[in-house]
């Protein structure tokens, strides 16, 4: 047991010493390396009275960059084209004439007609006319639905007329009207007389009256004299009758002449119904000029009847070899010229044919 115990104590003495020794000589280790990293360092530069001293460093010369091919694409690149604006077409021309005759000679006007439409037309208006209204005066000549109706049913084509689709608009009611004033046979004295009325009409009312009391017209046609012969004095007292009555009442009479020679070759009742228009200062539908331009004067083989076209087709020639649709056409360009004269618009179309 005692050895046991003595040897127990030598190997604690043993590692004592050792642990002493190990400490130790860490210790010097460390002290020497100290002092090694002290000897190392730089000895520090005592400061000076002028500026820093910098030292100069040569950059680095940047490299170019790398050129790169442009992308070359197998199909044609599409390039887009500068073009020019388009140009706006001129409007037009406007057609002023009929088979070459203008509206300045078969519609008889001067500055003295166009005063005297103006104030007829202000009478009206003060007795209360509708200023959208015209009638229609005369025989057969003019009898529904040959005279105009079809502007009112939409069967028409203008072509190169189109400009007078406004004036249709405007009179659209008058158009297709069957007017009391209108008869088979009518002459010029029967237009005053009552027994010529038919229905709708007052006891004693001559058809001119009952058509102005029934459509109350600010304008109105008047085509007679194909069934008056032999009697070029009664013809041009009955014609100015008429005419003073409309005035009276405030309604434009527009005069028209024919195309026939029911009275003879002397053609007594145009030269009437021209010298009527002079002497009251009235517009004058002068469409015996017009038939001149007509195969047979526009005239079916009655000699008196007018030839038709229907419905009008102004884009068609035949048009403009029919009596109907030729004097259909020039009252509609009179009702377009009439209603710039009481609007007051210029009439620059009538100055270039004349007075």
């Amino acid at each position: 047991m005692r050895d046991i115990l003595r040897r127990d104590a030598r190997w604690g003495a043993l590692f004592f010493g050792l642990l002493i020794l190990g400490v130790v000589g860490l210790g010097v280790v460390l002290w020497r390396l100290n002092n090694t990293a002290a000897d190392d360092l730089p000895a520090p530069v005592p400061p000076t009275a002028g500026p820093p001293v910098v030292s100069q460093v040569t950059p680095t010369p940047a490299r170019a960059a790398p050129t790169i091919a442009p992308y070359q694409d197998e199909a044609p690149r599409y390039i887009p084209t500068s073009f020019p604006p388009t140009a706006t077409p001129p409007p037009a021309p406007r057609v002023d004439h009929i088979n070459g005759v203008h509206i300045g000679h078969f519609l008889r006007l001067n500055p003295a007609i166009v005063d005297q439409v103006r104030i007829i037309y202000r009478r009206g208006q003060t007795q209360g006319r509708n200023p959208q209204a015209f009638a229609k005066l005369g025989d057969s000549t003019i009898a529904h639905p040959y005279f105009m109706a079809d502007f009112d049913s939409g069967r028409y084509y203008l072509g190169a007329y189109d400009y007078l689709q406004p004036t249709i608009d405007y009179f659209r009611g008058s158009f297709g009207r069957e007017s009391v004033a209108v008869r088979v046979g009518l002459h010029t004295w029967s237009v005053l007389d009552p027994m010529w009325s038919g229905g709708g009409c007052l006891g004693g009312e001559h058809i001119l009256a009952c058509e102005i009391r029934l459509h109350n017209p600010a304008f109105i046609f008047i085509r007679l004299g194909s069934n008056d012969a032999g009697a070029v004095a009664a013809v041009r007292r009955n014609l100015r009758l008429i005419v003073l009555y409309c005035i009276e009442r405030g309604v434009v009479p527009v005069l028209g002449t024919k195309a026939d020679r029911f009275e003879g070759a002397h053609d007594a009742n145009n030269s009437i119904i021209r010298e009527v228009a002079a002497e009251f200062n009235l517009p004058l539908l002068d469409y015996d000029l017009l038939a001149e331009t007509l195969p047979n004067r526009g005239l079916a083989a009655d000699r008196v009847h007018m030839t038709g076209f229907r419905p009008p087709d102004y884009t068609q020639s035949t048009a403009f070899q029919r009596g109907h649709s030729v004097h259909n056409l020039s009252a509609l360009m009179t009702l377009e010229v009439l209603l710039k004269i009481v609007q007051g618009r210029p009439l620059p179309h009538l100055l270039t044919g004349g007075w």
